[in-house]
């Protein structure tokens, strides 16, 4: 997730579905409760009850989350540099990878729908048209302030948590990608844009873990169509990005299909594990 999170168009919240975390990490996070950071500040504070503050810790997730949330700020620090590099040498290489992972990663989504009804499918164009429309969206270049840093951090984490939307491509839309990118790469320097970042972050943990709970309650064939429409529509950002560099020679076009390929398998392997 932290790999595919630092590269705009790819969604780490897909790669969730595949290995079959995505609905224990929703879960898990709408586990982690106002009440629960304000016992835990008053803790810090003096003033807190030890006991209350014990009971709603037992009821998160914190054996699933906490190696998760280390997995992936390992992959950022470790690969933000590396995949800096990838993406500024061998751009339409690395997508041709992750677009045939993406794709095959719709059956996973499609094998987890239980209801198949003919009115589901509009919610799904409905999915695939938003998806398709992010490869019109233009990229800007700004110098930020915090509340816009604040900003960027809640959409981020949304678009990441949703598959289908790339948090990295969000963020290269609002101008924040190389910005965001810089800070991780010189860390500890500019640490307090860094601690905006993650309150934004925090709050779209919050709000977009509640939405999608309640919308699965709701009805999780009809919210899984829409998903399973956004992810492959979501795949016009990648596909665009390989269509705009690809060297048009038969050497070329066949490393592209032979990574493609290798994206294909790895998400079904993956999917394998998972279920084991």
């Amino acid at each position: 997730m932290g790999v595919c999170d630092s590269i705009p168009g790819i969604s780490g919240g897909t790669i969730a579905f595949i290995t079959g975390i995505y609905e224990r990490l929703i879960n898990a996070i709408k586990g982690f409760s106002p009440e629960l950071l304000l016992g835990m500040l008053a803790l810090l504070t003096g003033k807190g009850d030890k006991k209350k503050f014990r009971e709603d810790l037992k009821k998160t997730d914190l054996s699933f989350l906490i190696p998760l949330v280390l997995g992936i700020l390992i992959a950022l620090f470790l690969f933000s540099r590396v995949m800096s590099y990838l993406l500024e040498n061998h751009f339409s290489y690395i997508m041709a990878f992750f677009v045939g992972l993406i794709l095959a990663s719709a059956k996973t989504i499609f094998s987890h729908i239980e209801k198949h009804h003919s009115h589901n499918v509009f919610l799904m164009l409905i999915g695939l048209a938003l998806g398709i429309s992010l490869a019109f969206l233009v990229p800007t270049s700004i110098n930020p302030s915090y509340v816009y840093v604040l900003f960027g951090g809640f959409l981020a984490i949304c678009a990441m948590i949703l598959p289908g939307i790339s948090g990295a491509f969000i963020l290269l839309i609002m101008g924040l990608y190389q910005f965001v990118l810089g800070l991780i790469k010189d860390f500890p320097a500019r640490v307090e844009y860094l601690l905006v970042f993650g309150i934004g972050a925090i709050l779209g943990f919050f709000t977009i873990s509640r939405a999608v709970s309640w919308l699965f309650k709701k009805d999780k064939s009809k919210t899984l169509y829409f998903l399973l429409g956004l992810v492959v529509g979501g795949l016009s950002v990648p596909l665009k990005g390989i269509f705009s560099e690809i060297s048009l020679n038969g050497f070329a076009i066949t490393i592209h299909i032979c990574l493609f390929i290798i994206g294909a398998v790895a998400a079904h392997l993956i999917e394998k594990i998972a279920k084991k």
